[in-house]
């Protein structure tokens, strides 16, 4: 990057000590005046408002009726506020003696200097009448200075920014990407089976609790009756979705209904509702089923209203229907993330590309590529390798992967633009990347004084921009994610990350290694609906009692700020358990320590668990109230974790 600096740029202090200057002095400025140059006088009175500082460098007459240029230092100089002639030098040739003096009676245009009368103001200090408006001006002055600067700035590629950069990087033939609107589906659903069948019109919309809405981009049908094909096995067949009342079953190649049998009684269609048992094994296994659906539902395609990535949703986020279709009375969400929406490219990555375009108009380079591809809207990240970078690609092969959440509309510009811009011979191998979507909880542990909820809030936009920052084929590391909670005020640590992984359609399955590996073809992407973070907020202890032995149990959970029961993979948590009670003696006196312990529990997928204390001994247990006798169990490292209390029996 080239340091231009600050040209036009002027201090302040500057300003204000040359206003101060000029009104204490007085301002040079030029000025004009036409003399009438007469043969035989060499000195001309020059006139002005102030004292004349000094001659222009030329002055203008005629000699011989044309127009001639006369030099100060030659032809005249300046003394005591007059023009002064040079009289002629000696030896100069016919020509130079000719041109040398004016012709007489014409008219000479003098430039001079002079410096105007001071204004006789003496008192600039701050906060005098002079010193407020030469600061004032000043300050004005400065402003106006800055603008020029920027100005001056703009026109360089590395300092210019908005609107001023769109039109440095014109001259380059690039523009701005602009920003793009989320896109995915959701499912509108019946509460029951319909009589009739229900349209679902484009441009409905819908929208989540927090506002954002999105509308449907091509129509839908809800159909009242469903007709699925399907292989019989044996007498069973069985169908996609819960069956309210069955049609009929008939082979593919007849009109005939086939007989069926209640599959157990009073369950025609099976304890699933979706069995169907046919009185007979049918001579062709291809059928097809015709009935009608217990929730009917359609799915259609939504793009959001609004572009950029506040559309980008986790799953089950678009929940309201502002205006819901005729008929339809169950309810809408979207089954999937809504991915896609992107912001306007920033100054930075506009900049980058721009300084790469003569690079990709030369082709062939893996860079000329990674840019080209990168310039196509909808593109979110592009990875370009060949043999240099990776031993496993075969020589003459360049592979392409990118991501984008417009796969219909992307794809084929992407291989087309690659196509274009390889080098001949090469062969390119253009993929788009699996989307390997995560999910899952993580429950964090706030600080003594830290509000939880507000910062498991400001957790989870750091998480979900950490997971949305990951390149193609980069791993997830759980112990990166979790330390990110020490950068959150009001955390005091991270108790446990269950992070889930799906692949395409296949189950969701948590994540058990660190870090979680994905394919070089695969990129990891974050489902923000589906990303729960969750404190601990409090121990509940029950069943406490202690054995003669001095074997402490009792049953441990760990709740939420809603008073649920966090569910733990593997946790394990040290504790310190303190028995307080009142003599018998004594009863109004308040509960007093009478003996602590240590321990530890752990949590193996499960809500609850016994933990493990050294021996209890009570001293004097003989004395002391049994009914007030009672157990406080506390996190030992963790203060923000409120203890839990139980009634101790013994």
């Amino acid at each position: 990057m080239i340091d231009l600096g600050h040209p036009f740029s002027k201090p302040f202090q500057t300003l204000v000590e040359g206003l101060i200057e000029s009104l204490q002095l007085g301002v040079e400025q030029p000025a004009s005046q036409e003399l009438i140059y007469r043969a035989g006088t060499f000195s001309y009175t020059l006139k002005g408002v102030g004292p004349v500082s000094g001659l222009a460098a030329q002055i203008t007459g005629l000699v011989a009726g044309k127009p001639a240029i006369f030099s100060r230092g030659q032809h005249y100089r300046y003394a005591v506020g007059q023009l002064v002639w040079e009289p002629l030098p000696e030896a100069v040739d016919a020509d130079v003696a000719a041109a040398w003096f004016p012709d007489d009676n014409s008219r000479l245009t003098v430039g001079y200097f002079f410096r105007d009368l001071p204004s006789g103001i003496t008192d600039f200090n701050a906060g005098s009448v002079a010193g407020t408006l030469v600061r004032a001006m000043s300050r004005e002055f400065k402003l106006l200075y800055e603008q020029m600067d920027q100005a001056y700035q703009r026109a360089f590629i590395d300092h210019a920014q908005g609107v001023a950069l769109d039109n440095v990087v014109a001259l380059l033939g690039v523009a701005r990407n602009q920003a793009l609107p989320a896109q995915g589906e959701v499912s509108f659903w019946l509460k029951k089976a319909a009589r009739n069948d229900i349209a679902i019109a484009r441009g409905v919309r819908v929208a989540d609790a927090r506002g954002r809405v999105f509308k449907v981009s091509a129509p839908g049908v809800i159909k009242s009756t469903l007709v699925e094909a399907v292989t019989a096995a044996d007498k069973l067949v069985r169908s996609s979705v819960v069956i309210a009342s069955l049609v009929h079953v008939r082979a593919k190649d007849s009109s005939d209904d086939l007989a069926t049998v209640a599959t157990a009684p009073g369950k025609p269609f099976g304890d699933d509702g979706m069995s169907i048992t046919l009185n007979e094994v049918p001579a062709s296994a291809s059928l097809l089923i015709t009935f009608q659906p217990r929730t009917p539902k359609v799915t259609v395609p939504v793009i959001a209203v609004d572009s950029g990535p506040e559309g980008n949703l986790g799953s089950g986020s678009l929940t309201v229907m502002p205006t819901p279709p005729r008929g339809v009375d169950g309810g809408v969400s979207n089954e999937k993330p809504l991915t896609g929406g992107e912001a306007a490219e920033g100054d930075e990555q506009l900049r980058e590309r721009a300084k790469h375009a003569l690079e990709r108009a030369g082709n062939a380079t893996l860079n000329a590529i990674h840019y080209a591809v990168l310039n196509i809207e909808g593109v979110d990240s592009v990875e370009v390798r060949d043999s240099s970078v990776d031993a496993a690609i075969p020589l003459g092969q360049v592979w392409v992967r990118f991501a984008t959440g417009k796969a219909d509309l992307v794809a084929p510009l992407v291989e087309k633009v690659v196509d274009q811009t390889r080098a001949a011979g090469i062969k390119a191998v253009v993929r788009q990347v699996r989307t390997v979507t995560l999910s899952g909880r993580f429950l964090v542990i706030p600080e003594a004084l830290g509000s939880g909820q507000d910062a498991a809030r400001r957790y989870k936009s750091a998480l979900i921009a950490a997971l949305a920052a990951l390149g193609i084929g980069e791993p997830v590391s759980a112990r990166k994610l979790a330390a990110l909670s020490f950068r959150i005020a009001g955390l005091a640590d991270m108790g446990e990350v269950q992070l889930d992984y799906l692949r395409g359609s296949d189950a969701s399955q948590p994540v058990d290694q660190d870090p979680f590996v994905v394919d070089a073809g695969e990129q990891a992407r974050p489902d923000d609906g589906a990303i729960d973070v969750q404190a601990l907020h409090r121990l509940a202890a029950s069943s406490a009692g202690l054995a003669n032995d001095g074997t402490l149990s009792l049953t441990l959970r760990v709740l939420n700020e809603d008073g649920g029961a966090l569910r733990f993979r593997d946790f394990q948590l040290a504790l310190l358990a303190t028995v307080r009670a009142r003599p018998t003696a004594t009863p109004n006196q308040p509960l007093q320590q009478v003996a602590q312990v240590a321990g530890t529990v752990r949590f193996s997928n499960a809500d609850a668990a016994s933990p493990s204390f050294a021996t209890l001994l009570i001293e004097q247990l003989a004395s002391l109230d049994p009914a007030s006798i009672e157990l406080v169990v506390q996190a030992a490292a963790y203060p923000g974790i409120a203890p839990g209390t139980a009634a101790l029996a013994t």
